[in-house]
């Protein structure tokens, strides 16, 4: 997790009511890889895009909350099937002079009433996110910890996103960003 949050981070807390230390590790690594993957391809990640690929779940009386897979929409797998141990290992985040805003936005303190959110249906998003979950859904699959881990080698990146087995890449699009995705059909 970087400082400041992202827009796109801001808006999913606020969307989902709850504070950045109660999110699952796994979840967190949702959110990273999806703003990369946006990042490769040019256009900002949209919550409504998230949150249909992704459902919003409580956990333990309420308080933690992670971000599952919807089934039969695998579009990130997991970074790590199982964290142990990490909630004890919290630290404290404090502004500095030098970025007096970075935690402005959404609630620091624990909610208790987060919501838990079913996945938005594919009608109810604006057209040109349904298209782009259209795409993104029939090149789902991506591995959470290979998008992380490339995030600063753009063309490791653009290999790993580009030339997978049922994507072939050709020029720029306005829709998707650097690379042009056809679907292959078998």
């Amino acid at each position: 997790m970087r400082l400041p949050f992202s827009r796109f981070e801001r808006e999913l807390l606020t969307e989902i009511n709850a504070a950045p230390a109660q999110l699952y590790p796994n979840s967190w690594a949702f959110v990273k890889a999806l703003e990369i993957l946006f990042g490769f391809l040019g256009r900002a990640p949209s919550v409504d895009i998230f949150l249909h690929f992704f459902e919003v779940k409580r956990q333990r009386n309420n308080i933690w909350v992670t971000l599952s897979n919807v089934p039969g929409r695998v579009l990130l797998t997991p970074f790590q099937h199982s964290f142990i141990g990490w909630k004890g290992k919290f630290f404290k985040v404090c502004c500095s002079d030098l970025v007096p805003s970075a935690l402005d936005g959404f609630p620091l303190y624990w909610v208790k009433k987060t919501r838990a959110l079913k996945s938005k249906p594919l009608k109810r998003l604006p057209l040109n996110d349904q298209k782009a979950c259209q795409i993104l859904a029939r090149a789902g699959g991506f591995d959470v910890a290979a998008l992380i881990s490339l995030e600063y080698n753009a063309e490791a990146l653009e290999k790993y996103i580009c030339t997978r087995d049922f994507l072939i890449t050709s020029h720029s699009s306005p829709l998707l960003g650097s690379c042009m995705i056809y679907l292959v059909v078998p």
